[in-house]
């Protein structure tokens, strides 16, 4: 029987890293295909796009085509590159096995960045160096595996980002000015959850190449109900607490279709003890109650805050002060009298209806009484100006006035135009 051999339009290029969590990025596998056949980037994106008779309008940028993603860039040239190179899978270079149950927003790192170690290291083993896909996520800072941040700036030139606009790069050396990358010798020491983030990440990388099936956002619905009905009862608005998210938020996941951003998957992870790829998965029966303290999410996510508990309000009180307020005379609005309470307008119409009405009903007559006097005072002063200007003979224009009438004296007035032309009409200057 004759062995049938496969002819492949593009070099069958095989993929770093494939099933490890230092799996490579679709964007490093079209840049070492480009170098294999000795063109640029740009080339190999037109030999691309001509055989798979693609229609892509305008010039080609890096940074504006996401192919490390989960969009339709992603599937496009995953599934083009597969075809022409005769490389199964490669897909796999990309996060497209989690589009059902991860958002793109936030998704990817907003700067092409890499780890110098890992350039060093591969290198030093005889390897091909290679960019990772974990580099291009945003939610990964360091490389968990020599515990340094990762770098977005060549030691040599200082330049940044240059792949985005460059049409040779080869992976591990500047595309400026063609020093190795791996040449930096700094060390400044990680934070542990920094680690512990990039390795949820790395895991979840790793786990895509062996999964049986892609994950569905049906099998990652039931697995996320079934940790709030384990862990709080089935209370939402507990489970929310717990991870530190409002409570419409995670409403909106079980109830109306939306699917977690990388960021609250981690922070789903951190307080429920499963691994990324388990909740991602939706197996979530091994669930333990906050293995970590909740501060943890304060080291975890810097921007998170803590819910102040809601306080009791002395109702008495607040009556007894608005009543204060009303009767010194004092020209407050309701919104100011809240404030210097500490509370929310609203808590003072919902406690202390009748004196919140007063304050308010008294605050709008003493804003047209202000209001009317200084139209009165204004108008006095252009008309004292519209006589000087028309002696001398010059238009009455707002320009004018302005340089005859004081600031304050103006900008206290709304709708100066028709005040304006109501004088006029009174001095007969129209």
């Amino acid at each position: 029987m004759p062995i049938r051999v496969l002819r492949s339009a593009l070099n069958p290029l095989l993929p770093l890293g494939v099933g490890e969590r230092d799996t490579e990025s679709l964007h490093s596998y079209f840049f070492r295909l480009a170098l294999s056949h000795c063109i640029s980037a740009p080339e190999l994106k037109r030999t691309v796009t001509e055989k798979m008779k693609w229609r892509i309008p305008g010039k080609y940028r890096w940074d504006e085509c996401n192919l490390n993603g989960m969009g339709s860039a992603a599937e496009r040239w995953s599934q083009g590159l597969s075809e022409l190179t005769c490389i199964a899978h490669l897909d796999m270079l990309t996060l497209l096995p989690w589009r059902n149950v991860i958002a793109q927003k936030s998704l990817s790192s907003t700067s092409s960045r890499w780890c110098s170690v890992c350039f060093a290291q591969d290198r030093a083993d005889g390897r091909t160096p290679y960019l990772r896909l974990a580099w291009d996520i945003g939610e990964v800072a360091v490389c968990p595996i020599h515990e340094t941040w990762l770098t977005n700036v060549c030691p040599n030139c200082g330049r940044s980002n240059t792949r985005n606009s460059t049409s040779y790069v080869v992976p591990g050396w500047c595309c400026f000015c063609g020093e190795f990358l791996g040449n930096w010798a700094g060390a400044v020491s990680v934070s542990a959850a920094e680690i512990w983030k990039a390795c949820q990440i790395g895991a979840m990388l790793a786990a895509q190449s062996r999964l049986s099936s892609t994950p569905t956002r049906d099998t990652f619905i039931k697995g996320l109900f079934n940790l709030v009905i384990c862990l709080d009862d089935g209370k939402n608005a507990v489970f929310a607490r717990r991870i530190g998210l409002n409570r419409s938020t995670v409403h909106y996941w079980l109830k109306e279709g939306g699917i977690p951003t990388i960021a609250a998957h981690l922070r789903i992870a951190s307080q429920t003890g499963l691994s990324l790829p388990s909740l991602l998965t939706g197996k979530t029966a091994a669930a333990q109650s906050a293995p970590i303290p909740p501060t943890q999410l304060t080291t975890l996510f810097p921007g998170h805050r803590k819910r102040v508990s809601p306080r009791s309000l002395d109702v008495g009180q607040i009556n007894d002060q608005l009543e204060a307020f009303i009767l010194s005379g004092a020209s407050l609005s309701v919104g100011e009298a809240a404030r210097r309470l500490n509370v929310h307008p609203r808590q003072l119409y919902e406690f202390a209806n009748r004196n919140a009405r007063i304050m308010g009903q008294t605050w709008k007559r003493q804003q047209r009484s202000r209001g009317e006097e200084n139209r009165k005072r204004a108008a006095g002063f252009i008309e004292a100006a519209l006589l000087e200007i028309v002696a001398e003979g010059k238009g009455a224009s707002l320009r004018e006035l302005r340089r005859r009438i004081p600031k304050d004296v103006l900008g206290s007035v709304r709708d100066i135009f028709t005040l304006l032309e109501e004088v006029k009409v009174k001095l007969g200057t129209r």
